[in-house]
């Protein structure tokens, strides 16, 4: 069923991406606790932040989103990579994947399409609307990316045992990750629009994530390939365990974001969210907050 806020007239919620999604997840844990359907579309008045509320009241469809298959790859035609996927497609810039399992949703320029739980490192993502493509590559000589993860490694790794460091690691690792992000790539839009009229950022031409890291600061999108880049090479190195997806979700009228899923091997879900500064166990988090981050449902 479309609900309301499926629709391009639906009311705007609050201005900020943070208040946002506050907003919708507050309503959406309000209708599981309700006992409603997800799609109940129904008005109401949300905060937009603990002193903040929605001057008019607005439909929220609590949608757990586009369908993943069971390796998490958002195949919907209405998911952010399946619209990004289309319209390369139309415009002649897709390079076919040609059934390689490495790059589901094929290549741009010769890099691989990142999408769902395709590998980051070497990859570019792209918008469902065209924008700057972000290209991630530890492997390129002179990676600022590959610099930062070493000497952050380098300083985890002082003082400390090999061994030592990763149980730290692994019982740290947010915490960890966390203090990296802030220390590298904080949320600062400022950033994004002073490189955008500085004429770095052109629709669909290729940037190189290094470029954020030096300027200190970015948007979900350029987080979320720092974060997922660092934990991939964490893995790699042995350091952890489990699998690492790069996520996306797009509610019309309200927010388009993206954050990464840690799948560990005992069968915890682990949220790293840095736009928002979340970094928590799904299980842990309101309904709401898990029908956001959550595939199929939640889980």
């Amino acid at each position: 069923m479309r609900s309301q806020a499926d629709s391009p007239t639906a009311p705007p919620g609050p201005a900020d991406l943070q208040s946002r999604i506050a907003a919708w997840t507050a309503h959406a844990t309000r209708l599981l606790q309700a006992g409603q359907g997800p799609d109940d579309g129904s008005a109401a008045r949300e905060d937009a932040t603990a002193h903040q509320r929605i001057a008019a009241p607005v439909a929220v469809a609590a949608d757990p989103g586009p369908a993943a298959d069971d390796r998490g790859f958002d195949r919907a035609k209405s998911g952010n990579t399946g619209i990004l996927v289309t319209r390369l497609a139309a415009d002649g810039t897709l390079q076919p994947s040609e059934g390689d399992p490495d790059a589901p949703f094929g290549w741009f320029h010769g890099w691989r399409i990142i999408g769902g739980e395709t590998r980051i490192d070497g990859g570019v993502y792209l918008g469902r609307k065209p924008r700057e493509a972000i290209v991630v590559d530890m492997r390129r000589p002179g990676s600022l990316l590959r610099k930062v993860y070493d000497l952050w490694l380098e300083r985890l790794l002082a003082d400390k045992t090999v061994e030592q460091a990763r149980e730290d690691l692994r019982a740290h690792v947010l915490s960890r990750v966390a203090q990296l992000v802030e220390d590298h790539m904080p949320y600062d839009e400022q950033v994004v629009k002073r490189l955008d009229k500085q004429g770095f950022l052109r629709p669909d031409e290729p940037i190189d994530l290094d470029v954020f890291l030096a300027a200190k600061g970015g948007v979900c999108r350029h987080q979320v390939c720092f974060v997922g880049a660092v934990l991939e090479r964490l893995i790699d190195g042995g350091w952890l365990r489990g699998k690492v997806s790069l996520e996306r979700k797009f509610v019309s009228g309200w927010f388009s974001h993206a954050w990464v899923r840690l799948d560990a091997v005992d069968g915890a879900v682990f949220i790293l969210d840095p736009a928002q500064r979340r970094y928590a166990l799904l299980a842990a988090l309101d309904p709401g907050s898990r029908m956001l981050y959550g595939r199929n449902g939640g889980a």
